[in-house]
């Protein structure tokens, strides 16, 4: 596959390909200082995408369950009803705010308020801290009659699909619908495109970069195991789920994979592969591709919130 950005794709798409996001990633994720330090340069850096945003929107601090949260809204959201959302960081990095970029842009397309849950992060909280907050956070919501749609992105991604799992294991409310962008969905990183892809993939050619942190957040648990790995689940009985990835990031082999166990599950799925696209394509606001995809997840989530 060639490297250079695709023709068809739009100036700033092939302007990020071109040059993209070059970060020191620690070398030991299982040592708090060093993914402390990198935290403190990392989430920054991608919070300043929020810049892009050209309109009003709201973000309001909360704890629900004993989680933090943020609720971004646009206007005046919808009474009863939430979207759920887990952002990326490989489990050991981000917070809500990185991801105004993305939120904000979805609460004013559907005119729902979102629920971004600051669930806890490795090493210092290993698994299952962040399926138990996510859990916890969807309880409550739907103890108190709320109803849900769950997505999330890169790790945020694998974590909506545990949190889904998980509620349908313990006989608890399911979301309504359920999108994963760019996930991580099998941390043993089995999926050949970890090795295919890496040529042309601009932000994880070093493939370590997604594996190690995936290894301090398991902790000692297996990595195949079906919380962290969700593509090794069963996934029956999960509810209507949107899959959006790029063919140009190595954890398409991931995304392509649980579309296709899901869908011998009974599950309905809609995979949605952009050519030429990079890892967490959608959060670029203002980007063509971009907002092509937030239009398709608002009309995917919006049919679960009616």
């Amino acid at each position: 596959m060639s490297q250079n950005p695709p023709s068809h794709l739009s100036p700033g798409a092939q302007a990020y390909l071109n040059e993209p996001d070059v970060l020191d990633y620690p070398a030991d994720w299982t040592d708090p200082w060093s993914v402390q330090s990198f935290r403190d340069v990392a989430d920054p850096l991608w919070a300043s995408m929020n810049d892009t945003l050209d309109f009003a929107y709201k973000v309001e601090d909360d704890v629900i369950a004993g989680v933090a949260v943020q609720r971004i809204s646009v206007g005046t959201p919808a009474a009863g009803q939430a979207i759920v959302h887990f952002h990326g960081g490989m489990y050991c990095v981000g917070t809500p705010e990185i991801d105004h970029c993305l939120n904000a842009p979805l609460a004013k397309a559907i005119g729902v308020e979102i629920i971004s849950v600051d669930y806890r992060l490795a090493p210092e909280h290993p698994f299952p801290a962040a399926i138990d907050d996510a859990v916890a956070v969807h309880r409550a919501l739907t103890d108190a009659g709320v109803a849900t749609v769950i997505y999330g992105e890169s790790a945020g991604g694998g974590l909506a699909a545990a949190c889904t799992i998980s509620l349908r294991d313990a006989g608890e409310t399911l979301p309504s619908r359920l999108a994963l962008l760019s996930p991580m969905l099998d941390l043993t990183g089995s999926s050949d495109t970890y090795r295919t892809l890496a040529p042309v993939d601009p932000d994880y050619s070093d493939t370590s970069i997604l594996l190690d942190p995936a290894s301090a957040y398991a902790g000692s648990t297996p990595l195949d195991h079906p919380l962290l790995s969700p593509v090794f689940a069963d996934l029956a009985g999960l509810p209507p789920t949107l899959l959006q990835v790029g063919n140009r990031e190595v954890l398409l082999g991931d995304s392509t994979r649980f579309a296709r166990a899901a869908r011998s599950a009974g599950v309905s799925v809609d995979l949605h592969v952009l050519d030429g696209g990079w890892h967490n394509y959608p959060i670029w606001h203002g980007v063509p591709e971009a907002d092509a995809a937030v239009a398709d997840l608002a009309e995917f989530l919006f049919v679960g919130c009616a």
